[in-house]
């Protein structure tokens, strides 16, 4: 029996376990080894306001206009606030963040960022240089368990006790917490086109509509405008910083393609971005990212540099070609402000969590500092939460027997394309509706299932949760775009669609204050 399990070991899931007691024992599972995943990969940065040409406000005010106006204002204030202290306190525990001449940190700018407030670390490496931090400062206070699946949520009398994993050798067993987090990441690898991790298939959103958990704004689907793309491969991302700092989108002839389209061009809010990109390359063919003007690329960015050389590219000198990949969930778990899901002993955090920050469409480098502040928080809740006394629960070890499946296996790789034709940037009704009839949301008994069954289950399941989602809003607004309605629609304004077991429904968003202009 431990006291907390954690689902995933990015940003989040460490950033909790080092914000935890020393004496609480803590779990920590991992489809992989202890660096895979999104986290690793993250090459922007965070965005804090610690300059003092800044001010968290102006942040919150990037974030809900980057969020097409549906962002949580109360939550957004969270973050901008409390992730300002997070940043400023890790400077000060020596998290290396990259330096002006002057020794301050080094600030970026990004796109829909109104002013520059992106720190790095190596560069183009903030995500594997966090990990290394974190990963130190939890050595001792954590047990990992590599290569664990995560099967099935156990519940009993409506509360979730612990989770059902198969370790590398197919063995199956029961990590008892008393409290369970998911921290299990994104679900980039739901498409054919993606620049997250392997292991990013959106496991923790099937594991919690299993459990009975609520999900929201699962419609909701980033995608970084520019992966480094050669012919139908993705071969890594190319940051957004990189255009930050003055590489321009243009075609085959040179001619910046997002000239018309935004006042802000290339820095303009990702879906716009992601979306032009997409349109050209239907319409006019491919689409590249021209850096050759930028000083000392190789020194900014080494592991791009690095990864475009490797793929017979050099971007000091050549075009780099480009296509928009999945890249961040912006919805997910619901959860209340410090993490709790309505499974209770069940809590979300990062990007698996839905807490209301992103809204439509997740600002650049606000990932990697919900994860750190959203993290800390539920902390803070299970440290006020636990009680001393330890509780037995009891499960029938018959409940685990292997029977007959029941669920028709997927061809992962048809299923991508079909997720990406029918549930990408640009979102067809009646190519859902098909999308839908073929792979219907459904429950399942998980546990009566063989282990590569239960993963393949926990990919269709959340594929067709994105889809479910996508086809009931009927409007376009930040990374949800309907191509038989292109606009955003006022009625649905605040409006958010809620998915759990028992059905749908619609509810409402805070979404302004007295405080706030939008």
């Amino acid at each position: 029996m431990f006291d907390v399990c954690i689902i995933g070991g990015g940003a989040a899931g460490l950033m909790l376990a080092r914000s935890l007691p020393d004496s609480y024992s803590i779990a920590l599972l991992t489809k992989e080894h202890a660096a895979t995943g999104n986290t690793t990969l993250a090459q922007g940065g965070i965005a804090a306001s610690i300059s003092i040409d800044d001010r968290p406000d102006s942040h919150a005010s990037d974030t809900m206009l980057a969020s097409a106006h549906h962002a949580d204002v109360e939550r957004v204030d969270i973050l901008v606030h409390e992730g300002a202290e997070i940043i400023a306190n890790l400077i000060a525990q020596g998290l290396p963040f990259d330096v002006d001449r002057h020794g301050n940190p080094s600030l970026g700018m990004e796109g829909a960022h109104s002013t520059r407030r992106i720190l790095h670390a190596g560069g183009d490496q903030t995500g594997k240089m966090l990990m290394q931090f974190l990963i130190e400062e939890t050595a001792k206070k954590i047990t990992r368990l590599p290569f664990h699946q995560a099967l099935e949520l156990i519940t009993e009398q409506g509360r979730c006790t612990g989770v059902l994993v198969s370790d590398s050798s197919g063995k199956r067993s029961v990590v008892r917490a008393r409290r369970v987090v998911l921290a299990t990441g994104g679900i980039g690898q739901l498409y054919s086109q993606t620049s997250n991790s392997s292991v990013a298939t959106g496991d923790g959103l099937s594991l919690a509509y299993h459990a009975g958990a609520v999900l929201e704004d699962v419609e909701f689907v980033q995608f970084h405008p520019t992966v480094l793309t050669i012919g139908e491969q993705s071969c890594g991302l190319i940051s957004e910083a990189v255009r930050g700092e003055g590489a321009w989108l243009v075609d085959r002839d040179g001619k910046r393609i997002m000239d018309g389209i935004h006042p802000l061009m290339e820095l303009a809010p990702r879906d716009v971005v992601a979306r032009a990109i997409e349109w050209h390359w239907q319409q006019n063919g491919p689409v590249y990212l021209d850096a050759r003007q930028l000083a000392d690329f190789n020194q900014h960015f080494p592991s791009i540099h690095q990864n475009c050389c490797s793929h017979g590219i050099d971007p000091c000198r050549e075009l780099l070609p480009v296509r928009p990949g999945a890249h961040f969930h912006m919805g997910g778990v619901k959860t209340d402000s410090f993490g709790a899901t309505s499974v209770e002993g069940l809590f979300a955090i990062g990007e698996v969590a839905s807490t209301g920050v992103h809204g439509a469409n997740r600002l650049a480098s606000n990932s990697l500092l919900e994860g750190l502040v959203f993290g800390h928080r539920l902390a803070e809740r299970i440290t006020g939460e636990l009680e001393q006394q330890e509780t037995k629960w009891q499960l029938p070890l018959a409940s685990f027997e292997r029977t007959f499946a029941t669920f028709e296996a997927d061809d992962e790789n048809e299923l991508k394309n079909e997720m990406t034709r029918a549930v990408g940037i640009l979102r067809d009704p009646g190519q859902l509706k098909r999308f839908l009839e073929v792979h219907p949301l459904r429950s399942y008994t998980l546990r009566n299932h063989p282990d590569e069954l239960i993963a393949q289950i926990h990919r269709s399941t959340a594929s067709s949760l994105i889809a479910t989602a996508a086809l009931l809003r009927e409007e376009s607004r930040g990374g949800h775009y309907r191509i038989d309605i292109p606009q955003a629609q006022e009625q649905w304004s605040g409006k958010v669609i809620e998915l759990s077991k028992q059905g749908a429904s619609i509810v409402e968003r805070k979404i302004h204050s007295k405080e706030t202009v939008l």
